[in-house]
């Protein structure tokens, strides 16, 4: 695993075609929007809570993502 540290504004590219923005951070919160394309599947994967830590890692979410045009 990587730990980057990331400052407003700045982008960090994985691969050739799949870009993450850092567009704000607040706090404990930061928000991020992805360019990536329509091929690449996005699951949004909860952080676990102590007792969760203990259950299967299976449980994802889908991501539901707004083209912009």
């Amino acid at each position: 695993m990587l730990v980057l540290t990331q400052k407003e504004g700045e982008i960090l590219q994985v691969g050739d075609d799949v870009r993450i923005y850092i567009k704000r951070i607040k706090g404990n919160w930061v928000r991020l929007c992805i360019d990536a394309p329509q091929s690449v599947e996005l699951r949004r994967i909860p952080a676990p809570s102590r007792q969760t830590e203990r259950e299967s890692e299976t449980d994802t979410q889908f991501v539901r993502m707004r083209r912009r045009r």
